[in-house]
């Protein structure tokens, strides 16, 4: 029978975070959760008072968490506690934090190595988390400009980072810009004092991407000028619906971008009653 792993749950950045268990610890596919016997997660935290339930109760250890956390625990008491248990091969860590310290610090870990930066405007379109990219120059920050005096809300401009939670892909601002604008013409505005603290929202999940990118109606083919272009863009490892949206003089770009984000609600949720994917944008 394999015998349990047992160590220490190491806060800092020392030769110990090699080992395979924080990959998992680090990985936002497995959940983690104080231990529940009826509905385990992939990793379990146990306090002092779910220990001492388990041992009165001589209820046997499971498979399921892979990894336990045994929190308020120092290195005697883990070898010891868990000499007592009947397991198989999940892994056990320890640490004198309690549970809400541990949490707290799964939580800012995996939200600092699971990030991935993007080069655009993040803004809830519609309600929806939408990020406008596009070539320097090509007036991403006008239309946020725009979107914002039509009642849209930003997130980041310039420089937003994804993580990967559980509900989805979730887009937040760098705390060094956030509230900031940078518009050509204009220089750094700030949104709060300009538009209220209604116009800003601090993360929303991602659902599209809309590229801006010069139009050359001679190379836009036949298929795309009925439903759009459209294609998918890898963000955090999930398929993000991606939109390209051509860009000309005296085209209300700010009405194209919420015409494709409301028909694209509607898409996500079943209620459109035209054709698939046909977007009149010419």
């Amino acid at each position: 029978m394999p015998q349990p792993q047992i160590l220490p749950l190491e806060f800092e950045a020392t030769g110990v975070r090699n080992h395979p268990v924080y990959e998992r610890l680090f990985n936002p596919e497995f959940r983690f959760a104080r231990f529940n016997p009826l509905e385990p997660q992939p990793i379990g935290l146990l306090d002092k008072s779910l220990r001492a339930a388990i041992t009165a109760r001589k209820e046997p250890l499971t498979n399921q968490p892979l990894t336990y956390i045994l929190t308020d625990c120092t290195a005697e008491e883990a070898t010891e506690w868990v000499r007592q248990q009947t397991t198989s091969n999940s892994t056990f860590l320890h640490t004198i934090e309690n549970a809400a310290a541990v949490t707290a610090w799964l939580f800012a870990e995996r939200s600092q190595q699971n990030r991935q930066w993007q080069h655009g405007v993040f803004m809830e379109v519609a309600g929806s988390g939408v990020l406008i990219t596009g070539a320097s120059g090509i007036g991403k920050s006008e239309l946020a400009l725009e979107l914002l005096s039509r009642g849209h809300r930003l997130i980041a401009d310039d420089a937003p980072y994804f993580i990967r939670g559980h509900q989805g892909i979730e887009g937040h601002c760098p705390d060094n810009i956030k509230d900031l604008l940078e518009v050509r013409g204009l220089g750094i505005i700030n949104v709060r004092s300009l538009f209220g603290d209604n116009a800003l929202k601090p993360h929303k999940n991602l659902r599209l991407l809309i590229e801006l990118y010069a139009a050359d109606h001679k190379n836009i083919h036949a298929d795309d000028r009925l439903r759009g272009e459209r294609g998918q863009i890898m963000i955090c490892q999930e398929m993000i619906p991606l939109f390209r949206l051509p860009v000309a003089p005296g085209r209300n770009i700010a009405v194209f971008v919420e015409t494709v984000v409301r028909q694209h609600n509607l898409e996500r949720t079943g209620n459109d009653s035209t054709s698939p994917g046909r977007i009149p944008i010419a």
